[in-house]
């Protein structure tokens, strides 16, 4: 997306050190309730690489089969702790993304699209959703690239993205004032969006998908994730996937060598407000 500023050292330390406060809250939650989560993404090679944090990272990534997530979305409707706020795709208009965010209230971590949104944009924790997927080749390819068009319309319906590339921008406006103009509410979308990726939820499923991921829905085993495993995460013990070595070789390949240092570092968002912590 868009080039930023980069973080200094203090800051970067403090929020990952903020976004660590809510992750021992989610996990608190998740084992009061045995829900199952994983470490994903970043988070997860960063438990494997560094036992913590990759230095340069600034978020935290877990994930969830869609039934222990939906567990999740009932317990915090019924009860959250009031320094905390629970988004998914639907229990905000105009939340843009379709997986879960657990934020951290009286803080701001404001991106270039926090503008476009009505409500504010708090430090938070991702928690991103492993959906079944039909074993059938021609039924797998059809719900694949159904709920990919849905997943890209669910945004580009709400917000208005700029780009570094001149073409994409293009690209994403053009879809942008379509979607603006077509009879259909982003609400609507939304609705349709999630019907897609659950439309095997209830079946008898061995493979799994992170539609929205940035790896272009990642495809696995349910057995690449159960049983799961334990890792260091800086000072706390997390949950990984049981074949992480795979889960990881498809998002980084060669996952244990180092970026080059020029690449060692995330964009800072616009604003950020540690508020009283």
């Amino acid at each position: 997306m868009l080039k930023s500023k980069r973080y200094d050292e203090k800051t970067l330390k403090h929020l990952q050190q903020v976004e660590i406060k809510i992750l021992k809250y989610f996990i608190e939650i998740c084992e009061e309730n045995n829900l199952t989560y994983f470490m994903y993404a970043g988070s997860l090679l960063g438990a494997i690489r560094h036992q913590g944090f990759i230095p340069w990272d600034d978020d935290i990534d877990v994930i969830m089969f869609r039934e222990d997530f939906e567990k999740l979305n009932k317990i915090f409707e019924k009860s959250i702790d009031e320094k905390y706020r629970f988004f998914n795709v639907l229990n905000e208009d105009t939340y843009h993304y379709t997986w879960g965010r657990l934020t951290l209230k009286n803080t701001l971590f404001k991106e270039w699209w926090g503008d476009q949104v009505d409500y504010t944009p708090n430090i938070f924790i991702d928690i991103f959703i492993l959906d079944n997927i039909p074993s059938n080749n021609l039924k797998k390819f059809i719900h694949k690239w159904t709920s990919f068009l849905l997943n890209m319309l669910t945004s580009y319906s709400i917000i208005k993205f700029k780009n570094d590339s001149k073409l994409k921008q293009l690209i994403q406006q053009t879809i942008y004032y379509i979607v603006k103009i077509l009879p259909i509410s982003p609400s609507t979308i939304k609705k349709k969006c999630v019907q897609s990726f659950t439309k095997y939820q209830y079946k008898n499923c061995d493979e799994v998908c992170d539609f929205p991921s940035e790896n272009l829905m990642q495809m696995s085993f349910k057995t690449d994730w159960l049983p799961l495993k334990k890792a260091k995460f800086e000072d706390m013990e997390v949950n990984i996937p049981n074949n992480y070595d795979k889960i990881l070789k498809m998002d980084f390949n060669d996952y244990m060598k180092l970026p080059p240092e020029e690449s060692r570092f995330n964009p800072a968002p616009e604003e950020i407000d540690f508020g009283e912590y």
